[in-house]
């Protein structure tokens, strides 16, 4: 231990004697400085992970119970694993059972240090939290000193993921279950291109209170706002039933549905989405605003003025006055791709009247599920020109929502 406190102090005042005679010529400034700081501090990490590492196997050679059990087969054998702090390299024994014959390497035993590892947990936390808003390329690149400068790297630590600890039921349960009147499921996708074969459909749903405004004395006219106790749920599900009788299972761990009134499930009318309204109770199906909003713009775009009128008689239940605008433009002269687009908007205002209207009912609150994929899954899913294969997708997407309900990497990789 004395040995490695002179070592680092010897570096620390060579370091501080190089800065002073560097500014005193002009040849550094303050960042200049930082920099060449913080790398210095990493060497000196790195000098000390390595000594406390030799001092490790030193203290095993000369252990008498591990003579007795274990013995010598070779000596230094070289090992290097990546960390934050750069590549730590060392020096191992091999050591050979007496009784049973296994070879181990006992200091990386002491150091939870796998035999074919070459990155530690914490390195490998950092990557995956970085892969979740970066490229694997720009992942890579965002290091100094360690070794690892492929991206297949990063592809197969996101791989490795266990995705399936992002799933709601691994959420901690609460001792008592949550008593509110209203309960609001919001769910969208992600239409995610794929290095083979079609697009895939990433699903979201997230589950949670209401909303609640961030800062209430604040000027502005735009409030900001956030859920309240927002849990996500996302991946490919092929299976309709198996994510909606996950959301069902969560729901009954966390709340009292016998205390709650309604449980809103808003989106835009996907039958993946409508078949939740078939297995939630108290369910209540409605339309969302940005899909009402974006049919009403398409079927009064070549009629100035009219867009707020229409809006007007969806909002207001006025659905003779709907159909009558839609009758009425029928006989308009338009180009076949506008004739396409009022008949979808007729359908889609038409056939949802129902849950439409529904957005008067006490409790509803405005969907924001459109925002929410755009941050949780396309900033990196879809927003570029990327193209995917279904696990690294749906692990990534999963590492996305996992992170946002709370849970810990560092605690998986454990």
């Amino acid at each position: 231990m004395i040995n490695i406190i002179s070592e680092i102090n010897k570096k620390i005042i060579t370091h501080m004697i190089n800065l002073g005679e560097k500014m005193e010529l002009g040849e550094m400034d303050l960042t200049g400085a930082v920099d060449n700081t913080l790398t210095m501090v990493h060497e000196i990490g790195r000098d000390m992970i390595e000594m406390f590492i030799e001092d490790i196997e030193k203290g095993l050679l000369q252990d008498e119970d591990r003579k007795s059990e274990w013995a010598v087969h070779c000596r230094n054998r070289e090992k290097t694993v990546s960390t934050k702090l750069g590549d730590i390299t060392y020096a191992r024994t091999y050591y050979r059972n007496r009784e049973t014959g296994a070879f181990r390497h006992l200091v990386d035993d002491i150091l939870d240090i796998q035999p074919h590892q070459r990155i530690d947990k914490g390195l490998q936390e950092d990557m995956l939290l970085k892969a979740q808003e970066l490229s694997y390329q720009k992942v890579v690149d965002s290091y100094e000193d360690i070794s690892i400068t492929s991206r297949n790297t990063i592809k197969n630590i996101v791989h490795k993921f266990p995705a399936e600890h992002s799933s709601l039921d691994r959420l901690e349960k609460p001792q008592e279950k949550k008593k509110v009147r209203y309960i609001y499921i919001e769910a969208d996708e992600d239409h995610v291109h794929q290095q083979r074969g079609k697009g895939m459909l990433m699903k979201l749903v997230y589950i949670h209170e209401g909303n609640e405004v961030l800062n209430p004395s604040s000027k502005s006219k735009t409030k900001r706002k956030r859920l309240i106790g927002a849990k996500y749920l996302t991946g490919l599900y092929t299976n309709n039933d198996e994510l909606w009788y996950e959301v069902l299972d969560y729901l009954e761990d966390h709340y009292d549905l016998d205390f709650a009134e309604k449980i809103f499930l808003v989106g835009d009318g996907a039958p993946w989405i409508r078949a939740g309204e078939e297995l939630i109770p108290k369910c209540r199906f409605v339309i969302d605003g940005f899909h009402l909003s974006k049919y009403i713009k398409s079927a009064t775009t070549p009629y100035k003025g009219y867009e707020r009128k229409l809006k007007d008689y969806v909002y207001g239940g006025k659905k003779d006055f709907v159909e009558a605008y839609f009758d009425t433009i029928e006989g308009n002269e338009h180009t076949e791709s506008e004739l396409k687009r009022f008949e979808a908007s007729r359908r889609y205002l038409l056939g949802n009247w129902d849950t439409i209207q529904r957005r008067h009912e006490e409790g509803f609150i405005e969907c924001s599920a459109e925002s929410h994929v755009s941050h949780v899954l396309s900033h990196r899913l879809s927003s570029r020109p990327l193209s995917w294969s279904k696990k690294g997708s749906e692990n990534i997407a999963k590492l996305r929502v996992y992170t946002r309900n709370g849970g810990s990497i560092r605690r998986l990789l454990n």
